[in-house]
């Protein structure tokens, strides 16, 4: 199971944040961006140039969670 830490918030609106989550197995650690709206809608990124692409229409999210607990089971098992 991966270790799940926090390392910024972003406070686009008090109910809108970008989190940067960092996502280590023991051997290899990656950042991953996490778009929060209202805390009803979960949006990964594996980049922040993802992240800048989807405000621009021209990009998905890897994964879209309609929960905090099914956001962290996702990437509790993501394998990188």
């Amino acid at each position: 199971m991966n270790k799940l830490t926090q390392l910024n918030c972003h406070y686009l609106t008090p109910r809108k944040t970008i989190e940067t989550i960092s996502v280590s197995n023991g051997k290899n650690e990656k950042a991953f961006f996490i778009y929060n709206y209202h805390g009803v809608s979960f949006r990964v990124f594996s980049t922040h140039e993802m992240l800048d692409r989807f405000w621009k229409g021209e990009a998905k999210e890897v994964g879209h969670f309609s929960s905090e607990k099914e956001l962290d089971k996702y990437l509790e098992q993501i394998t990188f």
